[in-house]
């Protein structure tokens, strides 16, 4: 268990340090299928929240974590909510990978 807690603990990390990236990600991110967004993929990102992402980020995109979270508050830690999905992938507990390569 203890891996497993560093591990989360050194992609936090990593994530906040490629923040850039990942705050792009959520400004240009788009639909996979006709049902279905990227952003979708997010832990706690259904289509209410997303409607709200896409509504915020449409008035203008996001600068950074905090703008995200502050904007959005039922996004209050993106970091953390990427590296869920960062793990997901990792653990091939996902059906479809965005982050992490095969």
């Amino acid at each position: 268990q203890d891996g497993k807690d560093e591990l989360e603990y050194v992609l936090v990390e990593l994530v906040e340090k490629r923040e850039e990236e990942f705050v792009k990600f959520f400004n240009t991110a788009g639909g996979i299928t006709i049902r279905r967004h990227a952003l979708e993929l997010i832990p706690g990102i259904g289509k209410k929240h997303l409607k709200e992402l896409l509504n915020q980020r449409d008035e203008k995109f996001f600068e950074s974590f905090t703008d995200i979270s502050t904007r959005c508050p039922f996004l209050s830690n993106p970091a953390k909510v990427l590296t869920e999905r960062i793990l997901q992938e990792m653990n091939n507990q996902a059906d479809m990978k965005i982050f992490v390569r095969k």
